[in-house]
């Protein structure tokens, strides 16, 4: 699933919001790889050196670490359904901690049937369930939520058993039929009819709503069922290692499409309504199983390169299916790259594509009916912003990944949840490069999705890559940058170490050993360790089990560098009984000093040390190591000189992180703020969209962060309109034809930088084509679509009344979501209170989907004068959000995080603490931690910088 604001770091779709804060080869094949194993891909090297000039040799071919596995620990299950259900259950029921189902009985098929009416709301169901009763019982336990059940019946040997009592129990969203006498051990089916709600909540069978070419409302009914959301369709064994077949029908207008997991076996008609029967499912999680209906139209094509052609298409609502021509394009080409690097074919015949206007998620995997959010997965080639195109390429990659990841090996439980979204965030982000090579994906990589990992383990708060998970209520708090940005980052670090080759090869052994069943972090260990003949274990666990990612320390005395490793903490007050972990690092040391032996670089204790180099020298070299480095001045000041004199030696990749670490140190405070700014300077003939988007945030975030003080405030606007000043120049705000996709993007980064800061030739700018623009719809081109945004943000910032109604009556009449958004993002950078009360509203009025508050909230929480308000008005409707995301608890989190992220007052943190002291907070209390502790790192900086700051740029003239 792509992370959104309920997964969901897309991240959450903060991609969306472009926010400025913010070789490795083996000798010879290992002798356990596949004999026809797939052509290698290009390994992760971006800044496009060749990757033999960095190779370290694994240990295996020093024979270190050899080790025998024992597969009986890592076999799961075995293929006898009766004992794979049997071990499945067991090993589930293994933590007496967990809110699971009693393992006596036991589901292995469902045939079901759905009756949704889309007038009235709601939807009849029936479920014949085919179980397996283990033990004698006078009790069944199905999970149910929000459903009427009528009528309930057991058959055993033809003979009907009615339960005598059923109870529900609330808070385990479980229903317990109680019989008169024992159910004998043997095969039953369970028998169940019920009806159900199509709500607004966007969880379960839903209804989304959106206006035809006559403006009515019209609805569509779609599924969402992770994690924990079958149960409100139809009762089920709803947890993930309880998986089973399903044959599914639905009974629908005939104007309507239906659509399922698997293609249609048989449609008969009868009146106004037609029965549409699915064929058989392969054995799948109840989290996985998916239909819609409504008013559907697609657009088609097959793979050509598979055994086994697979049809796949896009469907959209009328109107918009062209827009979905690039995800077409793209879905084949994944799907046979993946089947290729896998080794295991795409299993089912087809894979659909369904954009849904009201989703809360990114983006949702369901076996062969992925449905997405509208903006993530269509685009116009004429009409939408660029970075889009790259989101739904990322999107679509990622859930054609876990058809694999996740699908056909699922993990056991949700402790495991990082093997699906960790896995397909790396997986999918290799797809992308492979297919679109001068993206410079994997850079975009470091500057996204390595820093919000990183980002948010540098907090207390935060929690393991392999959290422990008991509740349901617990499971959707995990859906986060943890998951999805630390779980890739870590694979990209073991894959790179391994090399990809071999990392592949393991792959492909744990997705042969597990096809169809469920599976742990182990078990991939255990994969991975067979192919390389390194004990994986041994170094991993400390990444996915202990929270957290280590500071190298580096220090230079004597001729001798010395590096140590600490826990990082964003407040800096590491306690001793925090700092007991010695994580296994790879240093990356370029050039390689000959005093370190090891050909891997591995720092396995708390220091190391090695002889200064005689030059520029650099640790994380293609930073792809999970931690932070903090280098003394005098090795930043060469390198800070190489990069000023365009060396070699630091790539793309190296360029972006050391600006990722270094800024990151300065606001908790390893060093200052001042060095950060020192290094910038360093950067004045950089010129590719990556460093600059890292650049331009990190500056800007100072400028946010700082805003309460007026002289650091306009000290730094001054410091950002004399970096973006020469870019502005070379840039303008004309879109060249044939122009590079980088260069494009880069545009839109230095213009929003150059407008936040007040740069008087940008704002004069964006103003005048801002009028041409809603002078007269000729003019639409004036404002490119890549720019369009910031175009908005600056006019708004700058002007009043009359700017917001122009923007606002964009955001009415844009017929595409992606516009909408944009609008959205723009709004929250007005100044006047009444215009900030006015975006407020909207915010949950009946004109912006519950899904896009966050959007609302993301502009609102970036314009200085908006915050302190923002978060009062959150306190005033605290009750409407929390009824509104009752079903969304991670969106409700979110109303929490954003109006605070970028807030230094140290008085909000009592405040937040008081407001929410009388609440239940169960469901988000984690995002509430994260936002207080983040209230405590921004006014810590402020509070320890402000002199210190102040006097540099006095002394700089700024």
């Amino acid at each position: 699933m792509s992370s959104s604001p309920r997964r969901r770091f897309f991240f959450p779709l903060l991609f969306f919001f472009s926010l400025s804060l913010l070789s490795l080869t083996l000798a010879t094949p290992s002798s356990s790889s596949p004999a026809s194993s797939p052509p290698s891909p290009q390994l992760d090297d971006p800044d496009n050196n060749n990757s033999n000039n960095y190779s370290y040799q694994p240990p295996a071919l020093q024979q270190q670490h050899v080790f025998a596995v024992d597969s009986s620990s890592s076999s799961l299950l075995v293929q006898s359904s009766d004992t794979t259900i049997n071990k499945m259950c067991n090993k589930a029921a293994s933590n007496p901690n967990r809110v699971v189902l009693p393992a006596n009985v036991t589901p292995s098929h469902y045939t079901l049937s759905i009756v949704p009416d889309l007038k009235e709301f709601t939807f009849g169901g029936e479920v014949a369930i085919d179980l397996t009763i283990h033990e004698a019982t006078k009790t069944v336990s199905v999970n149910t939520k929000d459903l009427t059940l009528k009528t309930t019946v057991i058959e055993i040997d033809g003979k009907a058993f009615e339960p005598a009592s059923s109870a529900f129990d609330e808070h385990r969203d479980t229903t317990t039929f109680t019989f008169d006498s024992e159910l004998p051990k043997g095969a039953a089916v369970l028998r169940i009819t019920y009806d159900g709600i199509l709500s607004d909540k966007m969880a379960g069978f839903y209804r989304s709503s959106y206006k035809d070419a006559e403006g009515n409302t019209k609805y569509m009914g779609v599924t969402q069922f992770e994690a924990t959301d079958a149960r409100r369709a139809f009762p089920c064994w709803d947890e993930p290692a309880a998986k089973a077949t399903y044959t599914i029908s639905m009974t629908v207008p005939t104007e309507l499409v239906a659509l399922s997991n698997m293609p249609v076996a048989s449609e008969t008609q009868e009146g106004d309504k037609k029965t549409v029967v699915f064929e058989k499912t392969p054995i799948m999680s109840t989290y996985l199983v998916a239909w819609a209906v409504g008013e559907f139209e697609y657009i088609e094509t097959t793979t050509t390169k598979l055994e086994k052609p697979v049809t796949c298409r896009v469907y959209t609502l009328p109107g918009l299916k062209e827009q979905g021509r690039f995800a077409l394009e793209i879905t084949p080409k994944v799907l046979e790259y993946f089947s290729e690097i896998f080794g295991t074919a795409y299993p089912l015949p087809k894979l659909d594509h369904l954009a849904v206007p009201d989703f809360d998620a990114g983006a949702m995997e369901n076996w062969g009916l992925v449905t997405y959010r509208t903006v993530a997965l269509l685009f116009d080639e004429k009409t939408s912003d660029l970075r889009f195109k790259e989101q739904v390429a990322v999107t679509v990659a990622h859930e054609i990944a876990h058809q694999w990841f996740g699908n056909l090996v699922t993990m056991e439980w949700w402790d495991h949840l990082w093997l699906n979204e960790g896995f397909a965030t790396w997986v999918g982000t290799l797809a992308v490069d492979h297919l679109f090579p001068k993206w410079d994906t994997w850079s975009t990589f470091v500057v996204d999705d390595m820093q919000r990992g990183v980002g948010l383990d540098s907090l207390r708060s935060s929690h393991p890559i392999e959290v422990p998970v008991n509740d349901p209520h617990e499971i959707h708090q995990i859906f986060d940058a943890i998951s999805y940005s630390k779980g890739a980052s870590v694979i990209r670090m073991l894959s790179n170490w391994l090399t990809v080759d071999v990392f592949l090869a393991g792959i492909r052994r744990y997705l042969k050993k597990h096809e169809y069943e469920n599976a742990t972090t182990d078990d991939l260990w255990n994969a991975l360790s067979e192919e390389s003949t390194i004990d994986v274990r041994e170094f991993m666990n400390t990444w996915t089990r202990v929270i957290g990612v280590p500071i190298l320390n580096v220090t230079e005395a004597d001729g001798i560098v010395t590096v140590e490793q600490h826990r990082f903490l964003s407040t800096n007050d590491v306690k001793p009984e925090e700092d007991e972990t010695v994580w296994w690092v790879p240093l990356g040391v370029h050039p390689k000093p000959a005093s370190i032996v090891d050909p891997n670089q591995t720092l396995k204790s708390r220091s190391l040390s090695f002889e200064v180099p005689e030059g520029p020298y650099l640790l994380n070299k293609h930073y792809s190591g999970v931690f932070r480095t903090n280098y003394p001045p005098s090795a930043i000041g060469r390198i800070g000189k190489a990069i000023l004199d365009g060396s070699d030696l630091v790539g793309l990749s190296d360029r972006a992180g050391l600006v990722a670490d270094i800024a990151s140190l300065s606001k908790s405070g390893h060093t200052a703020t001042s060095n950060f700014l020192d290094l910038v300077q360093y950067y004045k003939n950089e010129e590719t969209y990556v460093v600059w988007e890292l650049l331009a945030g990190r500056v800007g975030e100072i400028a946010s962060i700082f805003a309460d003080n007026e002289r650091i405030s306009q000290g730094i606007k001054h410091f950002q309109r004399n970096l973006v000043d020469r870019m502005v120049a070379k840039l303008g705000w004309e879109f060249p034809e044939g122009e590079d996709y980088l260069t494009s993007r880069l545009r839109n980064v230095i213009l929003r930088s150059a407008g936040r800061a007040g740069h008087k030739e940008t704002v004069a700018e964006a103003k005048r084509r801002f009028a041409l623009f809603v002078s007269d719809p000729a003019h639409d081109s004036i404002l490119h679509p890549s720019i369009r945004q910031t175009a908005f943000e600056i006019v708004l910032s700058q002007g009043g009344e009359e700017e917001f109604r122009n923007v606002l009556k964009y955001f009415h009449a844009a017929p595409k979501q992606d516009q909408q958004v944009i609008a959205l993002l723009a709004l929250g950078y007005v100044q006047q209170p009444e215009l900030i009360a006015e975006v407020q509203a909207l915010a949950i009025s009946e004109h912006v989907r519950p899904q896009d508050i966050f959007y609302v909230l993301a502009g609102l929480s970036s314009n200085a004068a908006s915050r302190r308000p923002t978060w009062e008005w959150v306190k005033a409707n605290w009750n409407t959000l929390a009824n509104r995301y009752k079903g969304s608890m991670s969106m409700l989190g979110s109303c929490v995080k954003f109006p605070l992220s970028q807030s230094s007052d140290v008085a909000l943190i009592k405040e937040v603490k008081e407001f929410f002291a009388d609440k239940d907070t169960k469901d988000f209390q984690r995002a509430l931690d994260q936002a207080i502790e983040g209230l405590d790192v921004n006014s810590a900086w402020v509070a320890r910088e402000q002199e210190g700051l102040s006097e540099w740029l006095s002394a700089n003239n700024y």
